[in-house]
């Protein structure tokens, strides 16, 4: 048993740091602009692609909370609206919170799977299984 020990302790130093930590998840952040009454989200796509979510959802979330049209184009989101990027970003870790990390672990490799008609965000890590609130 005390062999185990030994074994289990000198495994255990030899892992690396970034391994060894919980929160190896790095919040994305917009990055925005206003140009009139309008706000534009220049990095859009590549925050959701990093979320591992469909662009579509993020901007319909966006779109409710903001009480604003958005369209997106090329990559970009048009909200018709002035947000500053405190704002956003507080919408956008709202929205992580809600749709991205796993209710029973908090880690973020989940993914939305569809069973007799309910969406469940499913967990790759630890086989976590939740209801999705729909976007109305």
């Amino acid at each position: 048993m005390e062999d185990y020990e030994k074994m289990l302790k000198k495994v255990q130093k030899d892992v690396p740091d970034e391994v060894s930590k919980s929160t190896r998840f790095k919040m994305p952040k917009f990055d925005s602009h206003i140009q009139g009454k309008k706000t534009f989200i220049k990095n859009f796509k590549n925050v959701a692609d990093k979320l591992r979510r469909d662009p579509d959802h993020l901007m319909k979330y966006l779109a409710k909370e903001c009480g604003v049209p958005a369209e997106m184009k090329n990559g970009r989101l048009l909200l018709k609206g002035k947000f500053r990027q405190r704002k956003l970003n507080k919408e956008l870790k709202m929205y992580v919170n809600e749709y991205v990390l796993c209710k029973e672990c908090g880690k973020p490799d989940t993914k939305f799977t569809t069973q007799k008609g309910v969406t469940y965000m499913r967990c790759e890590s630890c086989g976590g299984r939740s209801p999705v609130k729909p976007i109305k």
